[in-house]
């Protein structure tokens, strides 16, 4: 028994990824995502950006953000009337390669908005996948937010 325990690889507690420095860093960046979106602070996510930032995007959504310049037009605009927001990550797999990597997670997104008689709340979910390169010493999201 000893010697099967011993073989066992520690993972991020809550996760089933490997527990290392890279994948420390890389799953940091997606925590302060959730802290920005949590704090509606489109400077926050802006910064968390990579310089070359480009997301194909959902065809259901044409006019979303597909570069740096089209979240910096639309991301402050996302957050008016949100007057709470919860943001729910359950990590479902990270890779790693060289300066790219790639975590695939099923987000639980809960808000309410300002409405006439007070606010409503919504809940959206869906299984998401969020691209991060290296830019110098730190991670930045490349696609995905």
């Amino acid at each position: 028994m000893a010697a099967l325990c011993s073989c066992a690889h520690a993972v991020i507690p809550g996760t089933n990824v490997p527990d290392n420095p890279q994948n420390r860093a890389v799953l940091e960046v997606l925590a302060e995502y959730k802290r920005a979106m949590e704090a509606r602070d489109p400077n926050a996510l802006l910064g968390l950006a990579a310089p070359d930032y480009f997301d194909r995007g959902d065809a259901g959504r044409p006019n979303e953000p597909r570069d740096l310049e089209g979240l910096r037009r639309t991301v402050p605009k996302d957050f008016t009337g949100v007057r709470a927001l919860k943001l729910d990550i359950d990590i479902r797999k990270l890779t790693v390669e060289g300066d790219r990597a790639q975590v695939d997670f099923f987000a639980v997104m809960r808000y309410a908005v300002g409405v006439p008689d007070g606010e409503k709340w919504f809940t959206e979910s869906d299984d998401q996948r969020m691209k991060f390169e290296r830019v110098g010493n730190d991670w930045k999201i490349s696609s995905g937010m």
